[in-house]
């Protein structure tokens, strides 16, 4: 494994203008007209090349008086991006399942594209976003089908559907059984 001292600075001027992840934790690049760094991986548009200073950890760059990067977080050992923005989707889908999803609203919250998002779900759940709320709202039926007194039209529309049909296809789609099946059973199948 290399190390910043045996890596020339036109070898990291070119990781830094390549976004080359392999160079990330090696060392890092400082804008002095920011006075913001980041890892030679960082997608942040790329720095006029006189205004960059190289830094063997994020450390030194933070003692010379530099602010880490929003985008990149070289401040933090480990950071995937994508998964921080799974993690913030998944969390806003667990707090709005029973709302009208929204997914232009959903994205703009957490600042990628609908494309991305879709894109980012798929590469880690295997679902589209639209298809994990499906499976949250079913497992918030499910927990609700077990109680006494609470309808399965009221359930439908406290998780979310607003029509009966789509809810009972949803249902069964995932279940194998309709709401009446499942209730009737309080969950044993």
């Amino acid at each position: 494994m290399e190390n910043s001292k045996t890596i020339s600075d036109y070898q990291k001027w070119q990781a830094i203008v390549s976004c080359d992840k392999n160079y990330d934790g090696i060392f890092y690049y400082g804008v002095k007209t920011t006075m913001i760094f980041c890892r030679p991986s960082c997608k942040s548009k790329t720095p006029i090349q006189d205004n960059v200073v190289f830094f063997d950890n994020a450390a030194q760059a933070i003692a010379e008086g530099f602010r880490p990067c929003k985008r990149c977080r070289p401040d933090k050992l480990f950071f995937e991006p994508e998964l921080e923005i799974l993690n913030k989707a998944i969390d806003l889908f667990h707090v709005t399942y029973n709302k009208q999803i929204n997914l232009e609203y959903a994205s703009r919250q957490l600042g990628v594209s609908i494309n991305h998002l879709i894109k980012i779900f798929k590469q880690y759940t295997g679902l589209t976003p639209m298809q994990y709320i499906s499976r949250v709202r079913v497992d918030k039926a499910k927990m609700l089908l077990k109680q006494e007194g609470i309808g399965i039209p009221e359930i439908a529309y406290a998780i979310g559907y607003e029509s009966l049909s789509s809810f009972y296809k949803c249902f069964k789609d995932q279940t194998g059984y309709t709401p009446n099946e499942y209730r009737k059973h309080r969950g044993d199948l």
